[in-house]
């Protein structure tokens, strides 16, 4: 899978924004008939999490995440098909959740599994071949948003964190790891 650079980011998202609702819509449709278990990773908790939050900010994760699905599609082509979507997904979440986790000092886990699943985190992301540029994106647009009111700022950093996730779940499915197993 190609990184993709700032301007080719820019212009894939600028299409989608462009789109028309059907043409969304039905793109949408797809991810959750053959992904379901993905699409309730986007509509479900964790925009219900930010919504506790601030509904603006859910919101703006709910439209970010079409943003990201769609640069992935217009990108790479559609997603390969999983033989078990649900497994493979939550067993990944499981993962970057655990990964997540040891990248933080307040959660006492042993030293050397946190070493371990420190070096995998990093391991794991640039195999994924997380897309830099995408993820500048992303943050760029939640930052300005919640600029626009203080009440908004509360719910940044999660809604940067569940995009984190979403691109790394995204860029996990794309590499090709998941394309030999599908």
């Amino acid at each position: 899978m190609e990184i993709l650079n700032e301007v080719q980011v820019r212009d894939i998202i600028s299409q989608g924004r462009s789109a028309s609702e059907n043409i969304i819509t039905t793109m949408l449709d797809e991810i959750e008939a053959d992904y379901p278990t993905i699409y309730r990773f986007i509509y479900g908790e964790p925009s219900d999490d930010i919504a506790t939050i601030n509904k603006d900010m859910a919101n703006l994760y709910l439209d970010l995440s079409c943003d990201v699905i769609w640069f992935y599609v217009k990108s790479y082509g559609n997603p390969p098909k999983l033989k078990s979507e649900e497994e493979w997904t939550l067993g990944q979440l499981s993962l970057i959740d655990a990964e997540l986790k040891s990248l933080k000092n307040e959660i006492s886990i042993n030293k050397k599994i946190k070493n371990n699943l420190q070096e995998r985190f990093i391991k794991r992301s640039l195999e994924a071949n997380i897309q830099l540029e995408l993820m500048q994106y992303l943050q760029n647009e939640v930052a300005k948003y919640a600029s626009f009111k203080k009440a908004r700022s509360a719910a940044s950093q999660v809604t940067n964190n569940y995009l984190f996730i979403l691109v790394r779940l995204l860029g996990d499915l794309y590499s090709s790891e998941t394309r030999k197993e599908a």
